[in-house]
């Protein structure tokens, strides 16, 4: 009985697909991280065209300008922010970028060892059916030549 496909380099490919999976751990938490800025943008906006509403729906009649500069202090304020998440936002999309070329890198090299081992085991294949040809050849001649006696 041959013995059972061995990849001497399993315990590197398995190294490398754990880098693999947490480069894709890294993406997917960064990506998360720009998705939240964005709902607090999102928020932030609506909260903006809320507070300008407001304003005007306070102003029916006569205008207080205590209220209107407190109104508007409000919406600097969020705007400000606003301004805030977009610089981070920037820096995020930049350290994303970082972190899928290190998670393509890490695919590359995990798939090199993965078509290496199926090389690996394509050739073992081979060289294992050539082995059982060779064993049901001599097996063949064996038999063909004691019928001949």
């Amino acid at each position: 009985m041959a013995k059972r496909f061995q990849f001497r380099l399993q315990t590197l490919l398995r190294v490398r697909q754990t880098r693999e999976r947490e480069a894709r751990r890294r993406v997917g938490a960064k990506r998360a991280e720009i998705a939240r800025l964005d709902r607090l943008d999102a928020l932030a906006a609506e909260e903006i065209v809320r507070a300008q509403a407001a304003l005007v729906a306070d102003q029916q009649g006569r205008i207080d300008p205590l209220v209107l500069q407190r109104g508007r202090v409000w919406i600097g304020h969020v705007r400000r922010a606003m301004t805030l998440r977009a610089a981070q936002r920037t820096t995020l999309q930049s350290q994303l970028q970082q972190l899928l070329a290190e998670l393509r890198q890490a695919r590359t090299q995990t798939r090199v060892l993965e078509k290496l081992r199926e090389r690996r085991r394509a050739e073992y294949r081979r060289a294992r059916n050539r082995a059982d040809q060779t064993a049901a050849d001599e097996v063949a001649r064996q038999l063909h030549g004691l019928e001949r006696s």
